[in-house]
């Protein structure tokens, strides 16, 4: 997995762009198979087991006569510990610990391309010093699309990964997988434009090319090692199922098969969505399984080594985004799905990460505050035991998960309540000699409790919800009693996924197509045309790093902008634009796009195009003109596209050329990820450096800007 940082004045990374995210991430509903739960779906009363008689409505019927142990765990992923994201794990080992996590794995795209920082021998060493420090096993991702040094991995370096960490350091480390999501290597993924093919034409037959080498060369290294994987991205369907033939041409050297789940996109995350996802997932994993049977590869466990609610950008909030609560039901009812499913593990993506991401469990550094799916994850690790007991009926809108505890003295139930008004429910445990009445509670609208009912004694109950969302606190105990139902349910978010409906910025058609014409310098920076076709420079440059230079070139036609990344780079962006002068936005919607005659150098940096507009700027950067609903830039900015000049033949440098940008070729903006040209407000150029290296210089010109 990787992450959108594209911000035309914020933090950038070439290969996050947003608009490929959602195939970086993989969109994995996991289909629409039959199958069943072995838990009853939310939404019924009707019971099986040993419960001869119907409890009656808002009645959790837990039958404890069957058992079987708990082979599911849950887990997390290890990301935004580059430096250039963040770092945002550092000071989370207690947070983490808490919430006693079994694997955490170390992988995701930037693993498996090794930027936007290299993930060397002192970061593998700090990653398993984290991994102990929380009580996790690691998981480490051997790279398929870039190594250490930018060139192409081998199985000698995947075997000096793991000669480093089990020989060299004698980490024992168990686990390894090998590559990330490479169902999309032949679509999406490359470093320097990830809209392009990571390896063109990659089939199921290159990945088990590989896995046959570096398996063989890794387990010379250490024989006892366990190999994770494909951890594939897509759904499993007739048209596009890796699965299948991976497991044909290379399931015997997986001991574990893994793959990635992200149900839905930002545009979809809602409380309706999220609350139906659980069934959709139990009859989804039973397709997978009947995949893994027919492939002879049946009796290998099954994992899920990524997953969130949403694999895009969180910048647009619905009432089931990441960072909500609803997020957080939706954690808690797939981890109990996870486990009723006798799941390997379920490992969240991730642990730490900016709040226009959230999809880390706590939130970033330097006050790491939890998020409402962290609680979800402690309400498991707090209340949740190692034997599963069956849970035979639930009221409508409510999923119950049931276990014994260690002791065997209590039947622990985590119950997600999925509806918008409170739910009195009485829990009749069957199978155990208990003391006293079956307890009862009023479980609060949209809400995760867990109840803890003690063979001999009294019950305690904890719940989570909007009220301590709101006090930011975390789960809190449950008075009992069973009230009727008086509320009227909790708000809803609102629907934040597009720019402000009702707003509509005024605009101008531009009596020409060109844009840098007339130009000349300012005492504020340079101005081309003329009113009311005017536009303005700006400049900008990422923390550790000057802004670029820009000035108006001898024929007045272009800018000459000169940027330098400087050593240790961090951070890595910087760049020039021009802004629409004036209370308009300018209509281009006639138009195809933007063109430039570039000249120059590059030297080692990459080039990005970008074109802002109304719903994707703030109302401060552009007053009366800007409609994105939120007024921080790190929510709001523009739709880039990676623009290469071609090489000379000597290896001089770049090429003169001239590009021509379709606006449809815009992509990864937030909080709308394509381009409008209606309500057009900027164009730019920004540079970007690896993370990590040696810094680079360039010195170009983009001159004759223009519609056409």
């Amino acid at each position: 997995m990787t992450k959108p940082t594209l911000d035309g004045r914020r933090p950038r990374t070439l290969g996050t762009l947003t608009g490929t995210l959602a195939l970086l991430l993989g969109l994995v509903p996991l289909g629409a198979a039959t199958g069943c739960s072995s838990s009853s779906p939310a939404g019924t009363d009707g019971g099986s087991g040993d419960s001869a008689v119907p409890a009656g409505p808002g009645a959790i019927v837990v039958s404890t006569a069957v058992r079987r142990p708990r082979t599911t765990t849950w887990s997390v992923n290890y990301w935004s510990w580059m430096p250039s994201y963040g770092d945002d794990v550092a000071g989370t080992e207690s947070a983490m610990a808490a919430l006693k996590p079994a694997v955490m794995r170390i992988g995701g795209y930037n693993n498996d391309v090794n930027s936007a920082d290299g993930f060397d021998h002192a970061q593998l060493d700090r990653a398993v010093a984290y991994a102990r420090a929380i009580g996790a096993e690691p998981l480490i991702q051997v790279p398929l699309l870039a190594d250490i040094d930018g060139n192409p991995p081998t199985a000698a370096s995947a075997a000096a990964m793991v000669s480093y960490a089990n020989v060299t350091k004698g980490y024992g480390i168990k686990y390894f997988a090998i590559g990330n999501e490479p169902d999309l290597y032949a679509t999406q993924g490359l470093l320097s434009d990830p809209a392009k093919p990571a390896i063109p034409n990659y089939q199921p037959a290159d990945y088990c090319a590989s896995v046959n080498a570096y398996v063989a060369a890794m387990r010379a290294v250490d024989p006892t090692i366990t190999i994770v994987g494909p951890d594939l991205s897509w759904r499993y369907t007739a048209s596009n199922d890796w699965l299948s033939p991976i497991l044909q041409g290379c399931g015997q050297l997986l001991d574990i098969v893994a793959i990635h789940r992200y149900p839905f996109n930002s545009h979809q995350a809602t409380l309706d969505a999220a609350g139906a996802d659980a069934t959709r997932f139990a009859n989804a994993l039973t397709s997978v399984r009947a995949l893994m049977q027919a492939a002879g590869q049946g009796n290998k466990p099954l994992a899920l080594t990524e997953m969130n609610v949403a694999y895009d950008a969180t910048a647009c909030q619905l009432d089931a985004s990441p960072g909500t609560v609803g997020s957080a039901l939706w954690l808690a009812d797939g981890l109990g799905t996870a486990i009723a499913n006798d799941l390997w593990t379920s490992a969240v993506w991730d642990i730490s990460d900016a709040d226009n991401w959230s999809f880390g469990l706590l939130g970033p550094a330097p006050t790491h505050t939890p998020r409402p799916e962290y609680y979800a994850y402690q309400l498991y690790a707090d209340h949740f035991g190692p034997t599963l007991v069956e849970v035979s009926q639930q009221p409508s809108g409510v999923r119950a998960y049931a276990s014994r505890n260690q002791a065997d003295n209590a039947t622990e139930i985590v119950v997600v309540n999925w509806n918008t008004s409170s739910t009195p429910v009485r829990f009749d445990i069957k199978g155990t000699t208990t003391t006293g009445t079956s307890p009862a509670y009023t479980l609060p609208a949209l809400s995760i409790s867990a109840v803890e009912i003690l063979d001999v004694g009294v019950a305690t109950a904890w719940s989570y919800g909007d009220v301590q969302h709101r006090a930011g606190q975390g789960p809190a105990l449950l008075s009992p009693g069973a009230t009727a139902s008086t509320d009227a349910g909790l708000p809803l978010l609102t629907n934040a996924c597009n720019a402000d409906a009702s707003f509509t910025c005024p605009k101008i058609v531009p009596s020409s197509p060109l844009i840098t014409t007339l130009g000349m310098a300012t005492a504020t920076g340079l101005a081309f045309g003329s009113p009311p076709y005017h536009w303005t420079s700006y400049t900008y440059g990422s923390n550790g790093q000057s802004a670029p230079t820009a000035a108006v070139t001898p024929d007045g036609n272009g800018i000459a902008i000169a940027g330098r990344f400087v050593a240790p780079v961090g951070q890595n962006w910087m760049g020039a634009g021009l802004l629409f002068d004036g209370s308009s936005c300018l209509d281009g919607s006639t138009y195809t796009g933007v063109q430039f005659d570039f000249a120059g150098d590059l030297g080692d940096c990459t080039l990005a195009f970008g074109a802002n507009f109304s719903g994707d700027s703030t109302a401060t950067d552009t007053p009366g003109r800007g409609s994105c609903p939120y007024n921080q830039n790190s929510l709001c900015y523009p739709p880039m596209m990676v623009v290469t000049p071609p090489s000379a033949p000597d290896g001089g440098g770049a090429v003169n050329t001239t590009f021509k940008v379709p606006f449809t070729s815009l992509s990864g903006g937030s909080p709308t990820p394509r381009m409008d040209p209606a309500s057009l407000l900027t164009v730019q150029w920004q540079l970007n450096a690896r993370s990590g290296g040696p810094g680079c210089t360039a010195s170009f010109t983009v001159a004759n800007v223009a519609l056409y």
